[in-house]
């Protein structure tokens, strides 16, 4: 009887744990509307696979970096500060020295020139939603003006390297 009862608890505990990891996980996104929601969701699995695909093998699946080789992303404090440089960076890639939370890192971020705009919205908002606990998306519209920005400064910078 003893037995029994212990199974029953700790069936009961482990369903009871479970369900308050789910209702905090689902908490984050009750302050958006029924739309948003679903976008974000939407924009949240594609920016994962995405994600998974492009950069986990140097960030790491957890966000953590690799030890002084490549940055973390997971409350990285560059993340939150260069958004702009962030999302450059997926399509054409970093060079020279950064700082993420005190740590100097310094190697090269190759580019991923075929990723399309909706592709790094998609992976921005996943960054910015997992790693760094800011619960929204990353427009179409901000991408865009932003790769604007990056494209006008590659061009600058490659006119300036051979005249």
């Amino acid at each position: 009887m003893r037995k029994l009862f212990s199974v029953i608890f700790f069936i009961f505990l482990f369903f009871n744990l479970s369900s308050c990891d789910q209702e905090s996980k689902s908490d984050r996104f009750d302050h958006l509307d029924f739309r948003t929601k679903i976008r974000l969701r939407q924009y949240l699995g594609e920016g994962k696979r995405l994600y998974d695909l492009h950069c986990a093998n140097c960030h790491q699946l957890d966000g953590k970096g690799l030890a002084r080789l490549y940055p973390p992303l997971k409350n990285s404090d560059y993340l939150m500060a260069n958004r702009a440089d962030v999302i450059c960076g997926m399509r054409y890639g970093q060079k020279g020295e950064i700082k993420v939370n005190g740590v100097v890192f310094n190697m090269e971020m190759p580019p991923i020139p075929t990723l399309v705009d909706l592709e790094i919205a998609e992976i921005a908002t996943y960054i910015y939603t997992e790693f760094a606990d800011s619960v929204q998306i990353v427009t179409l519209h901000e991408v865009g003006e932003i790769m604007q920005m990056c494209q006008n400064d590659s061009l600058i910078n490659m006119e300036i390297k051979n005249p």
